[in-house]
């Protein structure tokens, strides 16, 4: 198990995947592996409404909304890194 990094800001985060439907770099959803194993994403923020529903959300976490071309994208090319498998192949 990696050991997490207390420190906020002491990750440094690698560019993964984003909604292949974006255009260019304004505005779109955004995986980024970090150096001890998570992922940050970058998405769009939602209200209060939406934080209630969640369970357990603690103070120092926070929530986003990510489109579901770019959970494809993701799910996609982490099989294919991690497994070695592509699965946009093995879907047709």
């Amino acid at each position: 198990m990696r050991q997490r990094h207390h420190d906020d800001d002491n990750l440094t985060v690698t560019f993964f995947c984003k909604d292949p439907e974006s255009q260019g770099d304004v505005e779109c959803d955004t995986f980024y592996s970090t150096d001890d194993g998570s992922w940050v994403v970058q998405g769009k923020q939602r209200g209060p409404k939406v934080a209630a529903q969640l369970v357990a959300l603690a103070g120092d976490e926070t929530f986003l909304e990510v489109s579901g071309p770019t959970v494809e994208a993701f799910v996609q090319k982490y099989v294919k890194e991690r497994y070695g498998i592509d699965l946009s192949v093995a879907s047709n």
